[in-house]
C-alpha cells in the first residue's frame, strides 16, 4: 500500500484499534471504551445516555448551518453464553443467537471466542451435534432480541474454564489486517462508522473548523436497532439536526467495492431525506474539483435496514454514507445459506479514507449553509420555453 496521509493514517490506526476490542450486542464495552478515551485524548467533549449509546459533540464558531450528527453502531452480530453447564473439558455451554448471523455457523462446527470480563479470549466451536432450540439457562440472565425468535447453539471448549454468563461470544476472525489495499476484519459492520467519525471529529478538532457535529455511537443495533430507536425516541439530538447514518452495507448489484463510498438514498425499509443527502452531493462535487483521484457512488443499499431509518421514523431529516462491504455479517456466501461458509468482512481502503473524506466535507457544507446542488443546476425555466409551451 502507499505512504498515507498522517491523518489517513490515524484513521487506519482508529479502526484498528476498535478492531482489537471485539463487541456482540449489549456487549460493547470495549469499544465503548477505546471510543471514549480517543475523544477525550483529542479534547472531544463525550457522554453517555442512560442506555449505554455515546454522544460526542464538536462545536466552534457560529455555523450558519444545522447541527449534523454522524451516527455509527458498535455492536457486530454474535452469541451470548447463557448456560455455562458442568465447565469440564468437553462440556458444551449453551449461547443464544445475537443478530443475523451465517445460519452455517449454526449447521457447522465454526471457531469462535468467548470472551471474559478480564480480557481474555476462551476458544470454542459451535457444536451442531449438540444444538439444544431452546434451552432453559441454569444461569438467569436479560434476554436477547434475536430476530425471528430466539436460536441457540451449543459451544465446545478445548480446555476447562471457569465463567459466569452472560459473556459474549465472536468468531475466531481477525481484529484488522490490510493486504492489498483491502481492509479485512471481524466486524467492519459497523466499526468502520464508528472509525470513520472519529476521523471527522479529529480533523474538525485540529483543523478548528466552524462547525456543529455530533458523533453517536449506539448499541444493539444487530437485533433491533435499539440504542438508535431508543435515543431517537429521547429527542437527545436537537429536533433540528441532520442525522447521517455511516455504515458498511453489503455490496449489491450496481455498487463495486473500490468505486468510492456510497450516497446512501435509502435502505431496504425507508428512503431517506433528499436535501438532506444533497449535503453529501454539495461534498462531493467539492472533492472532485480538488481531487482527481476521489470517487464516490450513489445507490439505494437494499441489503438492510439501518440506523437512518431509526431517526427517521421519529421525525429526523435523515441521509446515509455507506461503505461497499463484502462477506457481510462474516458470510462468505449469504446469510441464510446453510453451505455457505464464515469468514471475515473486507471494505477497501480507498473506500474508506474517501468516505472519512467525504463526511468531513459535508460538516463543512452543512455548517456553512449549503443550496441543493440539484436545485441550483436546475434552475428557473427559461422564459423562451415557457413561452412556446404557453403558446401550444
Amino acid at each position: 500500500m502507499t505512504t498515507l496521509a498522517p491523518h489517513d493514517q490515524r484513521a487506519l490506526d482508529y479502526l484498528r484499534g476498535l478492531g482489537e476490542r471485539p463487541a456482540a450486542p449489549f456487549h460493547e464495552s470495549g469499544p465503548s471504551r477505546f471510543i471514549r478515551d480517543t475523544l477525550k485524548a483529542l479534547g472531544i467533549r463525550v457522554r453517555r445516555d442512560r442506555y449505554g449509546n455515546l454522544i460526542a459533540r464538536y462545536r466552534n464558531g457560529e455555523p450558519k448551518g444545522p447541527p449534523v450528527a454522524f451516527v455509527a453502531h458498535m455492536d457486530h452480530p454474535g452469541f451470548e453464553v447463557v448456560d455455562v453447564g458442568g465447565r469440564s473439558v468437553g462440556d458444551a455451554v449453551v449461547a443464544r443467537v445475537l443478530g443475523g448471523v451465517p445460519v452455517c455457523s449454526l449447521n457447522s462446527p465454526v471457531p469462535v471466542l468467548i470472551l471474559l470480563p478480564d480480557g481474555r479470549r476462551v476458544p470454542a466451536l459451535t457444536n451442531p451435534q449438540t444444538r439444544t432450540p431452546n434451552p432453559e439457562p441454569r444461569t438467569p440472565v436479560g434476554r436477547g432480541g434475536g430476530q425471528g425468535g430466539e436460536r441457540f447453539v451449543r459451544l465446545t471448549l478445548p480446555i476447562a474454564t471457569s465463567m459466569t454468563p452472560p459473556l459474549p461470544v465472536v468468531f475466531d476472525l481477525t481484529d484488522f489486517s490490510v493486504a492489498d489495499g483491502v481492509i479485512h476484519m471481524r466486524a467492519l459492520d459497523d466499526l468502520a462508522g464508528c472509525a470513520a467519525i472519529i476521523s471527522v471529529l479529529e480533523r474538525l478538532a485540529f483543523s478548528e473548523a466552524d462547525a456543529d457535529v455530533y458523533g453517536v455511537f449506539t448499541r444493539a443495533e444487530e437485533v433491533g436497532l435499539y440504542g438508535a430507536r431508543l435515543m431517537a425516541a429521547a429527542k437527545t439530538l436537537p429536533r433540528k439536526a441532520i442525522v447521517v447514518s455511516v455504515e458498511s452495507s453489503s455490496v449489491i448489484p450496481g455498487v463495486s467495492q473500490g468505486a468510492g463510498p456510497v450516497i446512501r438514498t435509502g435502505d431496504a425499509a425507508w428512503t431517506f431525506d433528499a436535501e438532506a443527502e444533497q449535503a453529501l452531493v454539495a461534498a462531493r462535487n467539492e472533492l472532485r474539483k480538488s481531487r482527481s483521484d476521489f470517487k464516490a457512488q450513489r445507490a439505494l443499499m437494499s441489503g438492510g435496514t439501518c440506523e437512518a431509518t431509526a431517526f427517521a421514523l421519529a421525525g429526523y431529516r435523515t441521509t446515509g454514507l455507506a461503505f461497499p462491504l463484502a462477506n457481510y455479517h462474516n458470510a462468505t456466501t449469504s446469510i441464510p445459506d446453510p453451505d455457505g461458509g464464515v469468514d471475515a468482512e473486507s471494505v477497501h481502503v480507498s473506500d474508506f479514507l474517501d468516505g472519512v473524506a467525504l463526511l468531513t466535507g459535508a460538516a463543512l457544507t452543512i455548517a456553512r449553509g449549503y443550496e441543493a446542488p440539484t436545485r441550483s443546476r436546475l434552475g428557473p425555466v427559461p422564459e423562451e420555453a415557457r413561452q412556446r409551451l404557453e403558446a401550444g
